[in-house]
């Protein structure tokens, strides 16, 4: 049994670990500094919609777009938000300076009350702790940010797995996952996630996912360990 907040909740406190908003609530940065922010983001939820602008675009491109994105239905479920897209050609045509802009859709979860307790996970709390090797030699200097950062080995003691905040705030952290090629389709993800979630909790904030409708891969791990789809991501940058 999971307890589901309002979606129009969870939209606020998604769109806020993401982003760092000015004194007018627009899009001033993203909460990762490796990462561009779009020039709108759009959640689309079963309560209604939310959304932000970037503060780049100019005031009479930013009203034009509130009055677009105003009218955009909500979804019924997260399965008929993916089979029917947003029509966006309005907001295209509003942006066709900045064209081509790179488009995203997909899904974003909830965890469950409920996690299994998983004791063969390395948990890093404090940025001191981080180590890593060959794709993983970053965690040697992660921002405190990315913290908890939960690590999976395989069974020779290769780092397998990890999962850390991608982004984050007071309230909530969202999951970066990242998996060795090798060793993806083990399982090695989904554990490293379900702790990082736990630890996220264990914190006092809100851990939650999110994956483009392609990521067929993250789109299973979420299945495989139970989360649940609450709103369609959508933005383009």
């Amino acid at each position: 049994m999971t307890t589901k907040p309002n979606p129009l909740s969870l939209a606020d406190v998604h769109l806020d670990a993401l982003y760092d908003l000015d004194a007018a609530g627009c899009i001033a940065a993203s909460r990762d500094p490796d990462v561009t922010p779009p020039l709108f983001h759009l959640v689309r939820t079963s309560g209604g919609n939310r959304w932000l602008i970037a503060a780049t675009l100019e005031p009479a491109h930013r009203e034009r777009l509130a009055s677009i994105l105003s009218v955009q239905p909500p979804i019924v479920d997260c399965a008929e938000a993916q089979a029917h897209a947003p029509d966006l050609d309005a907001v295209r045509a509003e942006l066709s300076e900045r064209l081509p802009l790179l488009e995203y859709r997909g899904p974003a979860f909830l965890f469950p009350d409920q996690l299994p307790t998983e004791d063969r996970v390395e948990l890093l709390t404090d940025v001191g702790q981080a180590s890593g090797d060959g794709p993983f030699a970053w965690l040697r200097s992660a921002r405190q940010a990315s913290h908890p950062i939960a690590i999976m080995r395989a069974h020779n003691g290769d780092v397998a797995s990890i999962c850390f905040s991608a982004r984050s705030s007071q309230v909530a952290a969202e999951a970066g996952v990242e998996t060795r090629e090798q060793y993806r389709g083990r399982g090695y993800g989904s554990i490293a996630v379900v702790a990082w979630a736990a630890a996220v909790r264990q914190g006092g904030r809100m851990p939650l996912y999110s994956a483009q409708w392609e990521n067929i891969a993250s789109r299973a791990l979420a299945s495989r360990i139970g989360l649940i789809c609450y709103a369609e991501d959508v933005h383009l940058g």
